[in-house]
């Protein structure tokens, strides 16, 4: 394992983690968008998570849909922020079904380190890119159906286009429409170029995982995201949308685009100076998070061996 990637700490991220609550949890769910904080559970400092309903959630009669969305974390604290929430999770019975799912949001500024309009408008094309080759291990280490999922549905030839109209405006809004026309798949840019207060805050959003209460299983989900980020920042030739043959044939199977995938961002190997988007737990944890992910890889491929990604 190569050393940690001390870049990746200041990364800021959210996660929003899909759930059926019991209803005597004592949880107080608020409205879509209108979260109500989770006074009970574990905080970031001082920012608390919120609970707020999702009308996508199924759930039984004594249990409530429930979606906890994290306040914005960073860095080992971070991380462990989000470990120990989960733990709560647990502890209150918390439990997921198909219907559930598990966002991750990076905020692009904190990625690359400006808000460089042109800079921003690089970055999103490279992550594009980058996660359409690795399409089958980001859907593969969910070890569910998210590819058949029209809100998490891989990214069609169509948002090549899009990016190359993102990279050539000159025009903000020009741009935000492009990315806008992307739509919300696996990888979710519609709000590259938001803004808030006037201050650029555009975020991308992925949208592939499924829902869960295994922290190892979110912990290569963040890490996979907080890597590819790191190499789309970083990486300065780029390749053409589709998969060259040399890709093609490392991402038959999910098994195999897993393999791939760590030695891309250099969790395996020798090819990256650091392993990229490792840090803390992340790092430190690296071999159980990992072997959750090629566990459900396998599953994904004797449950979907014709899967089209």
């Amino acid at each position: 394992m190569r050393p940690p990637d001390p870049k990746a700490e200041s990364i800021r991220f959210g996660v929003e983690l899909e759930t059926r609550v019991p209803a005597v949890s004592g949880v107080a769910v608020g409205g879509y968008h209108a979260g109500t904080p989770v006074t009970a559970a574990p905080r970031f400092g001082l920012a608390q998570w919120r609970a707020e309903r999702d009308g996508s959630i199924t759930y039984g009669p004594d249990q409530r849909p429930c979606e906890f969305v994290s306040p914005i974390l960073h860095g080992p604290a971070g991380v462990e922020a989000l470990w120990e929430f989960m733990g709560w999770m647990g502890e209150i019975g918390a439990s997921v079904n198909a219907s559930c799912g598990c966002h991750i949001t990076v905020g692009i500024e904190s990625a690359i380190g400006t808000d460089d309009l042109g800079a921003v408008s690089e970055f999103i094309r490279k992550l594009a890119h980058i996660a359409h080759w690795h399409a089958k291990a980001i859907y593969g280490q969910t070890g569910a159906g998210r590819h058949a999922n029209r809100y998490s549905a891989a990214l069609s030839p169509d948002v090549a286009l899009h990016m190359r109209r993102v990279v050539q405006s000159d025009d903000e809004y020009a741009k935000a429409s492009a990315a806008d026309s992307c739509g919300r798949g696996m990888v979710n840019f519609k709000k590259a170029f938001r803004r808030a207060g006037g201050r650029f805050a555009g975020v991308v959003e992925f949208r592939a995982f499924a829902g869960t209460t295994n922290r190892l299983k979110v912990l290569h989900h963040l890490a996979t995201v907080l890597g590819l980020c790191r190499r789309a920042a970083e990486v300065q030739c780029l390749g053409a949308f589709n998969r060259n043959k040399l890709q093609a044939s490392r991402t038959r199977s999910a098994a195999e685009s897993l393999d791939f995938l760590w030695n891309y961002l250099g969790w395996t190997g020798r090819n990256r100076p650091v392993a990229l988007g490792l840090f803390g737990r992340l790092h430190d944890q690296w071999s159980a998070h990992a072997e959750v992910a090629r566990r459900l890889c396998e599953k994904f491929d004797r449950e979907f061996p014709a899967a089209a990604i």
